[in-house]
């Protein structure tokens, strides 16, 4: 059995590239159904391809990250029981640490994470936050939070399709890309498709993996996404409340 690790690679998901942007909601129009992961690495796109044309490689720079950033993604598909939020929020810069926390919230509850990562993206230390309260965390901890959000591919047999469109940013309309790959899970031949667009540098706005027979197995959508000195309500929460 192959190991399974994050669709998003576990170091692009650490260094987090946040756009320092006031609190936006973000939807997108015209693009076909294989959009791919919202935080998706494009390091993962150029996994080991069962044919002999090459994959397209990872050149995409991270934007500037800074303290009070924030992105809250939608998590679904057939690959977890329930619909999640995945909030990601950078809290501190000290000694060359960022400090960035995750929280991954469905309607049994909500896990989180405080990560201490170095400016290659590095995760140094973790901590389990339970209830409030701080408690000493390993990278197993770190790994198995990022497999509840995230589905990885066996192997990428490179693009398929590529298709231009437009997306809405707030009260912006931004030109878009999907772009479609031939992948495998296991023995069982998927498609994934990443949507980005050249305005938001550095990170996909949603991402895609569906079945051979059409369904879904994994989706990410970028919700959300600012920093929270420029918000006055930077909260989404599956679990309801008053």
């Amino acid at each position: 059995m192959r190991k399974k690790t994050s669709f998003a690679s576990l170091k692009s998901l650490a260094s987090l590239g946040l756009v320092h942007l006031s609190l936006v909601s973000l939807g997108c129009a015209e693009l076909p159904s294989a959009a791919g992961p919202a935080q998706v690495s494009r390091a993962s796109i150029a996994r080991t391809s069962r044919s002999a044309a090459p994959v397209e490689k990872a050149e995409a720079k991270a934007p500037e990250r800074k303290v009070g950033d924030f992105r809250v993604h939608m998590i679904s598909g057939s690959f977890r029981k329930h619909p999640a939020l995945l909030t990601e929020r950078v809290t501190a810069h000290e000694n060359g640490l960022w400090t960035i926390e995750y929280t991954v919230e469905d309607t049994t509850g909500s896990r989180g994470l405080r990560t201490l990562v170095d400016e290659n993206g590095d995760v140094k230390r973790v901590i389990r936050l339970i209830d409030g309260v701080e408690k000493a965390g390993t990278m197993k901890d770190y790994e198995a939070l990022m497999a509840s959000i995230s589905v990885t591919p066996d192997a990428n047999d490179g693009l398929t399709a590529s298709t231009q469109g437009t997306c809405t940013v707030g009260p912006s309309e931004l030109d878009c890309e999907t772009k479609s790959y031939k992948i495998w899970l296991g023995d069982k031949e998927a498609s994934m498709g990443i949507t980005a667009s050249a305005a938001l540098p550095g990170q996909d706005l949603s991402g895609e993996i569906t079945a051979a027979d059409g369904s879904l197995v994994f989706r990410s959508e970028l919700l959300e996404q600012g920093n929270e000195a420029d918000s006055k309500d930077a909260s989404v929460s599956l679990l309801g409340g008053d």
